[in-house]
């Protein structure tokens, strides 16, 4: 028996009893997929926002956009769902935008008077100021927050622009990227995966719901499911083919678990880095490996002295930074400043000093026990209690040498001892935030220091003396049981310095300058004696260039004061000399700088380095090199088995850089057949709403390409009417929606009565019943690859769209 389609009612006409005239447009068209589609964009926004964390410190600025955000997303799309009021959707983003704008508490911190405009565009610039002047993690504040919620705004705003059409609805994924990109390069651990994933579902889910936001209201789909169970198996593969290949990428590509800059870059070339984290900033200079000297200075000193910049005393809170707000004086020009150390021991000794290219940093390098300082052009400050000295801006600018005078310590542990017993000054006048430990709620941190300080103290027990218990730790440092490494904490996550970064190090046992002066700081608060941590500069190298003193204009003031003859010792200073150290106080001598670090500046007299140490240990983990680790040409060139373990490390790294690549490939490569076919089924659709003579012929190479790719081809010579006969015969169920587009097509190739636009809605519906119906006929195998390689691509029956092709049949 056969099943006759010749019978089918044509599609209404314009002049039909029953044509458009009686087809009410609804007042709200698809009003469940926009409110999901703007649900999931709130999502998308809100999660690649959230990356930033890290980015600024903290995330007490995240729950301040959730509600303006989820507002403005879900308010445009409930409005535009109503036809008459659909243009009113992008305004009322704006105004939610501005109302959340106004409400922030920078804005209403407006108490001088000026206008709105003025006082946004002044919030924000302050805002960019911190935000280019700081190393990620910047510290957060009202003006920073507030830069993040315009942003998140202007990320929402573009969304909802290009979402408006249905051209441009897919390009949403640009501005979305554009806060996890920024996380991705600044901040150490990368954007994060969650947060990306998070992303990633947001834009999936909005983009499966898109052919529901622009559908055409229409009878036969006023019962259909918002998403068809085809179309949700293949959003779920999709979902997870692009999670699991986020979460593989992360093993081995910077950007997701680590930051392409990950020493903590800032945005900003060459402003000043001036947010309170110094030790994260000295440990980029370390791996920058910069060489170009900044500074260069002449001493009369035998040894180049260190030189201080600044000083962090509180080692109790989550992040150790320089205590602000100390007391200090302000001064201008050339000052003997106040100080109030001994010069007992101590030789006097010139410093001159010279930035080549001009000095960009207000921190002045000092040594210790400076008590003169000459060539400062402007205003400038001395902080009593650390002896540092800040430049104003004008001196930054006009001052390019100075000359120091400074005390330099040159006593022995015997005198240190004498002084000591005479109880010339003893340390009840210490601040107590010079030995007070870090909170230890776990319970894990003193056990730690404890036992650190048995094995620093060894088989002789407890020193009797502050100063043996120093050099003890310093010894215990430099013996080789630690290793020297600028890689290995950023590598395993414990760079920087607090309680749980000098945990990780004393338990790993490789770090740099910054973690042997943050322990030996911790293990001397633990043994009793007060101590801090000094930032700034190792000693320079020497250039082999020297100053005689004479009476002629290039030696300084200061430098002619010395005898006529004098050698001042000339050295350069670059990045690769940033340095951390400890600094004790010791009774009756003051503050005096310990050097833990091995292989870096030297020992001090008081704390002399024994003459023979044991052997560096092996590292249990291949150490990456640096600079300041590669050979010189004196050095044995024989690779040891440590190197040789780094560098297969190395090549195994490089090599597993192709996996991700190859996988990006290969998934670009299956993209390719499904983006062509659907942009060619979406330029026929097109042309089926539009009601243009090309209307039926669109309709019949999209069925023709439908029946292709679920393997029921039609044949060399096979007309319309037969086609579409067999295909009811094969499948009954298909009898009406068959019988419906026959009509239409027949009529336009042979009538010339071509479906007009209102016809369109019904003519695709049924269009989409017989497509779904042919597809999940087929196993789930032959679905899956008829999806990622459509046969009708490179088919001439797949491109059959012309009159002559049909009647020709």
């Amino acid at each position: 028996m056969s099943i006759k389609l010749t019978d089918a009612p044509a599609p209404n006409r314009a002049g039909d009893p029953e044509g458009p005239g009686m087809n009410h447009t609804p007042v709200v068209e698809n009003f469940l997929a926009r409110v999901l589609a703007s649900l999931c964009m709130a999502v998308a926004v809100l999660a690649g926002t959230a990356s930033l964390t890290g980015v600024v410190e903290g995330s007490s600025w995240f729950p301040y956009l959730v509600l303006p955000i989820t507002a403005m997303h879900l308010g445009a799309g409930a409005i535009r769902s109503v036809g008459a009021l659909r243009w009113l959707a992008l305004p009322a983003a704006i105004l939610i935008g501005i109302l959340a704008i106004a409400s922030h508490d920078a804005m209403t911190a407006n108490t001088y008077g000026f206008s709105t405009a003025q006082w946004f565009s002044s919030a924000l610039s302050e805002a960019g100021i911190q935000l280019a002047t700081q190393v990620p993690p910047v510290a957060s504040s009202i003006y920073v927050d507030f830069a993040i919620l315009v942003l998140a705004l202007g990320v929402s705003l573009v969304v909802e622009l290009l979402s408006s059409f249905r051209r441009t609805a897919l390009l949403v994924i640009i501005p979305l990227s554009f806060a996890p990109i920024i996380a991705s390069l600044f901040k150490q651990e990368g954007a994060g995966i969650g947060y990306l994933a998070l992303l990633v579902l947001g834009v999936l889910g909005y983009a499966g719901l898109v052919p529901r936001i622009f559908a055409k209201p229409s009878p036969r789909a006023s019962g259909a499911r918002l998403l068809e169970p085809k179309a949700l198996g293949i959003f779920g593969l999709t979902a997870l083919a692009c999670v699991g290949s986020l979460i593989a990428a992360s093993m081995w590509m910077p950007g997701f678990r680590s930051g392409m800059f990950p020493e903590g870059q800032r945005p900003s070339g060459d402003l000043l880095a001036n947010n309170v984290d110094p030790l994260i900033n000295l440990g980029r200079d370390l791996r920058s490996n910069g060489s170009d000297p900044f500074l260069t200075y002449y001493t009369s000193a035998e040894q180049a002295p260190y030189l201080r910049t600044q000083v962090i005393k509180d080692l109790t809170q989550e992040r150790w930074e320089p205590t602000e707000g100390l007391f200090h004086s302000d001064y201008y020009g050339d000052v003997a400043v106040n100080n109030d150390f001994t010069s007992f021991g101590s030789s006097e000794e010139v410093l001159q000093m010279t930035w080549p290219r001009g000095n960009s940093n207000p921190l002045l390098p000092l040594p210790d026990r400076s008590y003169l300082v000459n060539g400062i052009v402007g205003d400038w400050q001395w902080t009593h209690e650390t002896s540092v000295a800040r430049l104003s801006g004008d001196a930054l600018g006009a001052t390019n040498e100075i000359s120091v005078a400074y005390a330099q310590l040159d006593i022995t542990p015997e005198m240190i001892d004498y002084l000591a017993q005479l109880n010339l000054g003893a340390n009840d006048f210490i601040n107590d935030d010079y030995t007070q430990l870090p909170q230890d709620p776990e319970n894990a941190l003193q056990p730690l220091l404890r036992r650190t300080l048995q094995e620093a103290y060894g088989q002789e027990g407890t020193p009797s003396s502050d100063l043996e218990k120093a050099v003890a730790l310093q010894e215990f440092f430099r013996s080789g049981n630690f290793v020297y490494s600028e890689r290995t904490p950023l590598r395993e996550g414990y760079d920087g310095a607090n309680a749980e970064v000098v945990k990780a190090f004393l338990d790993r046992r490789q770090g740099y300058c910054v973690h042997f002066a943050s322990a030996m700081a911790l293990l001397a608060r633990e043994a009793g004696i007060p101590s801090r941590i000094a930032v700034g500069y190792a000693p320079g190298e020497a250039t082999g260039e020297s100053l005689v003193v004479d009476e002629s204009e290039e030696a300084g003031a200061l430098a002619r004061s010395l005898e006529t003859g004098t050698e001042l010792t000339g050295y350069s200073v670059s990045g690769q000399q940033a340095h951390a150290w400890p600094e004790l106080y010791l009774d009756g001598i003051g503050w005096v700088p310990f050097e833990p670090t091995p292989g870096r500046g030297y020992t001090p007299t008081y704390a002399p380095e024994p003459t023979a140490s044991a052997a560096p240990a092996e590292s249990t983990a291949p150490e990456v090199p640096t600079a300041r680790s590669t050979p010189t040409s004196s050095e044995s060139p024989t690779p040891t088995p440590q190197a040789t373990e780094g560098t297969s490390a190395s090549e195994a790294s490089g090599a597993f850089w192709l996996i991700p690549l190859v996988a990006l490939v290969v998934v670009a490569g299956l993209c390719i057949g499904p983006w062509r076919r659907q942009r060619t089924r979406q330029r026929r659709l097109e042309l089926v709403r539009s009601g243009t003579p090309d209307a039926a012929q669109a309709l019949w190479a999209e069925l023709l390409s439908i029946g292709m790719d679920a393997g029921t081809k039609a044949g060399d010579h096979e007309s319309v009417g037969d086609y579409l006969v067999r295909l009811a015969e094969d499948h009954p169920q298909l009898v009406e929606p068959l019988r419906l587009l026959q009509s239409a097509i027949e009529q336009s190739f042979y009538a010339s009565r071509h479906p007009q636009a209102h016809d369109a809605p019904m003519l695709l519906d049924a269009l989409h019943e017989i497509e779904h119906q042919l597809r999940s006929e087929l196993p789930f195998g032959r679905r899956i690859l008829g999806f990622l390689f459509p046969r009708s691509l490179g088919s001439a029956l797949g491109q059959r769209t012309t009159v002559k092709d049909a009647a020709d049949h």
